[in-house]
């Protein structure tokens, strides 16, 4: 008999309070963090002010929801960063929606605290790329794929959420068509489920979703194929050495020790291992979270024999994974009896360890701000330091030197967050220009968008990256003249000062190239 403490509503209501208690403090959090956005996040909200059905470099569902972001918090960061604890606490909804349908509100629980005392999921529910739509997606994916394949009554609502869950994933980030495989996979290794192999709702659902895809196949069509070339260079493979793959196996398992927090890592492999050893003996609800979660980690750890590893791409397969292994420190029936045996003990260390570290992280920035360590070059959000204040040193120069100039505009050479964070911090958020490392090559969503016809005879305040740095050479053939202004110092600290030199170009040429952003 189940105390009140232990039973199925207890549970709930504790997971219901924890999610509601995460997002309140994220909440807070983000109203009072410190620092300016991401290179990422500034250049997706770039791409939010052109709205298209495709991009350089991923699908467009970020753009989308950073338009959604910018128009709701009125193109702040704190509104930016707000999105992503909304699509966060999602996230954590469908985990433990999916946790207590296969094991249980005790094992959901277990899930949650998990998944919330993993510093990786700090960062992608404070900050606003693609992750943060993925993960959304994908858990929720998995939910109601489970209920298509399982659950006959509400039949039609369930592959119709299940379509939805996959199109939209697909137009967040290209790892959404694992998905695909991994189902038929599931469906396929259980004779009770190979059945649903010839069910309609399967295929309609695979169609109807893949077709979200169309208008951005379209789109590549018009634009040279270019992110799908893209994609392929992280996939290009080198011929290395046995020491080489070694030491970026090192540096891909540090990072996701890092990312999970070293015992829940340690206690995840372990899982893997012992769930694929005895994988034909393990309950169906069990496979399930195995199919989705351990061929695409091992095939992850495969590919670092041609290639490096992002940190990031796993992170969807950690899904299932945790939520088997909230499972096991909760002893629940549907995993094997020597789990029940073992893990229980080690949820307390894999939870403690976990906030320790996931609350250093939400830390940290106060922490060096109060030590005066920003900058440090061991300062982990030293790239979210400083461009609001190169905004402001340009912004004085705008009002200083403007009105002697013709309808001027801002040219940012150099990498492509420059131009980003310029657009996004300089008041009235203008058109920022952004002038290519290697002029005449597509390198990003600004050559893309291409050179505006208006801009001809106009003169720019140039930015370049270090301190006394040169215009580029092939920029001087695009000007009557460039002359140099002045140098700008961005000091976040004792630690660390970027430097900037600022330029005059005067009498744009017609037919230049370079590209723009337009509000």
């Amino acid at each position: 008999m189940h105390t009140a403490s232990s039973s199925t509503p207890a549970y709930s209501k504790r997971i219901w309070w924890t999610i509601a208690a995460v997002a309140l403090i994220r909440i807070l959090y983000v109203i009072c963090f410190p620092f300016d956005l991401s290179g990422d996040e500034a250049y997706y909200w770039d791409w939010g002010r052109q709205l298209s059905w495709g991009y350089f470099s991923k699908p467009p569902l970020i753009a989308w929801i950073m338009a959604l972001a910018g128009w709701l918090g009125g193109n702040t960061d704190t509104g930016i960063r707000l999105m992503a604890v909304a699509l966060g606490t999602g996230t954590l909804s469908f985990v433990y929606l999916i946790s207590r349908q296969l094991l249980g509100s005790k094992a959901a629980f277990w899930a949650v605290l998990l998944t919330v005392a993993s510093p990786g999921n700090v960062a992608v529910n404070l900050i606003l790329t693609i992750d943060a739509p993925l993960l959304f997606f994908w858990s929720g994916a998995l939910l109601f794929f489970y209920n298509q394949v399982h659950n006959r009554r509400y039949a039609r609502l369930w592959w119709i959420l299940t379509t939805l869950f996959l199109g939209f994933g697909l137009l967040s980030k290209q790892m959404m068509l694992v998905f695909y495989p991994l189902s038929a996979l599931y469906l396929a290794l259980q004779p009770e489920t190979r059945g649903f192999l010839k069910h309609w709702s399967l295929y309609a659902s695979w169609i109807i979703s893949l077709a979200f895809l169309i208008p951005t196949i379209v789109w590549n069509s018009q634009n040279d194929w270019i992110t799908i070339s893209h994609t392929q260079h992280h996939f290009e493979g080198k011929n290395v050495g046995v020491l080489d793959i070694l030491s970026r196996a090192g540096e891909y398992f540090g990072s996701q020790l890092a990312l999970l927090s070293p015992v829940t890592a340690v206690a995840v492999a372990i899982v893997l291992i012992m769930g694929l050893k005895h994988f034909s003996k393990l309950s169906a609800k069990v496979k399930y979270l195995m199919v989705f979660s351990a061929p695409g980690l091992l095939l992850v750890c495969l590919m670092l024999i041609r290639q490096s590893i992002n940190p990031n791409w796993p992170a969807v397969f950690y899904t299932s994974i945790l939520i088997l292994l909230g499972g096991a420190v909760a002893a629940v029936p549907e995993v094997p009896e020597s789990w029940r045996r073992f893990w229980p003990r080690w949820k307390i260390p894999a939870i403690a360890t976990g906030l320790v570290f996931a609350i250093l992280v939400m830390l940290t920035p106060y922490l060096l701000i109060l030590t005066h360590q920003t900058g440090a070059s061991w300062d982990p959000v030293v790239r979210l330091e400083g461009w609001s204040e190169l905004a402001d040193e340009v912004q004085r120069a705008r009002e200083v030197h403007g009105s002697d100039l013709h309808e001027p505009f801002i040219l940012a050479a150099g990498h492509r967050y420059t131009a980003s964070h310029l657009a996004f911090y300089l008041v009235d958020q203008p058109s920022v220009f952004h002038w290519p490392e290697t002029p005449g090559t597509i390198e990003s969503q600004y050559e893309l968008w291409g050179f505006p016809d208006d801009l001809g005879g106009r003169d720019a305040f140039i930015v370049v990256p270090g301190e006394h740095a040169e215009s580029p050479e092939t920029m001087h053939h695009v000007f009557e003249s460039i002359d140099f202004l002045e140098d700008i110092e961005v000091t976040r600290s004792a630690k660390r000062t970027r430097y900037y030199t600022l330029y005059i170009g005067k009498g744009l040429k017609l037919g230049s190239t370079f590209s723009k952003t337009t509000p």
